[in-house]
């Protein structure tokens, strides 16, 4: 019953223009402000530790973005979810840095296209999809029906959806080798034993490890991908730059350091656009505090 109405609900959204839908973002965010949620305290908590320089003002405006910026990101996903390719491709006007992915692709270079959770980061695929094949991976849900409504409306521009598991690195592996690209969101926190901690924003954060063993065994370019919201409801942005040096290391710490010195630029641009109410650092070094405020990490999980 609730993907049911879920579905309603995105159907409806759909059939708004992206203003009015943005209209609707307004109650909901004073809904999100003045509602007593839990997740408010990890927006606070994450922003004291990657923005320590600000003032309580300035972290207080920075969570006031991040909701209005989770607002939208609600009322959007008719659009995101159910507008054709075409429609959709026509509200992103603007687009920064495709030469860097085009010059490798011509030069028989696979592409990693990494990504962060920023702005309606749906949107990255959708995108990208459109420049040349490409797989990205997901996570697989239990429901047959959900997983068929997920992966048709991912791959309405041209992507393929492989769902994460042993034969998904050597199917990235290949499909690099082919000269073709590879999409991931690079922040998510991966499960212990499958990462590093590398700093981000200052902190250890156990971080993915999958794009740099990519990129070392491939010998791929890694180009860093973020979307921005336009003003004036206009639609989106696509900006793709370059991944900082080192992002290929064999040195998996100096990888996945370089890859979130590259994630925290594209956060940087755009502050109140990130996901903040994510747990980048609830998993720890063994022995060390619970940042969120649970206790102690435990000691029977050991993180590298």
């Amino acid at each position: 019953m609730k993907i049911l109405i879920g579905k309603l609900v995105l159907r409806l959204l759909s059939w708004m223009p992206l203003w009015l839908a943005h209209l609707l973002a307004h109650p909901l965010y004073w809904f999100l402000r003045l509602l007593p949620w839990k997740k408010k305290q990890i927006i606070r908590i994450n922003l004291k530790l990657c923005f320590p320089e600000l003032d309580e003002a300035g972290k207080q405006r920075l969570e006031r973005e991040s909701l209005w910026s989770l607002a939208l990101l609600v009322v959007e996903a008719g659009a995101v979810w159910h507008w054709p390719a075409e429609r959709l491709m026509k509200s992103i006007p603007e687009v920064e840095g495709r030469e860097h992915v085009e010059a490798a692709l011509e030069n028989g270079r696979g592409v990693i296209l990494a990504g962060a959770h920023m702005a309606n980061w749906e949107i990255l695929n959708l995108y990208c999809a459109t420049m040349a094949p490409m797989i990205a991976l997901y996570r697989a849900p239990a429901d047959p029906g959900l997983d068929r409504f997920i992966t048709g409306t991912r791959q309405r521009t041209g992507a393929e959806l492989i769902p994460s598991g042993s034969f998904a690195m050597r199917r990235m592996i290949r499909q690099l080798r082919q000269g073709g690209m590879i999409g991931i969101l690079c922040d998510h926190q991966p499960k212990q034993g499958e990462g590093i901690f590398a700093p981000f924003f200052g902190t250890p954060a156990l971080t993915m490890t999958l794009v740099n063993r990519l990129a070392s065994r491939s010998g791929c370019a890694v180009i860093m991908v973020s979307c921005q919201r336009l003003s004036r409801s206009r639609g989106w942005r696509m900006c793709l730059e370059p991944a900082p040096a080192g992002i290929s290391d064999p040195d998996p710490l100096k990888g996945c350091t370089a890859m979130n010195q590259g994630v925290e630029h594209q956060i940087r641009q755009a502050p109140g656009d990130y996901l903040w109410l994510y747990k980048r650092f609830g998993i720890r070094p063994e022995g060390e505090a619970d940042l969120y405020g649970r206790g102690r990490a435990s000691p029977r999980k050991k993180a590298k």
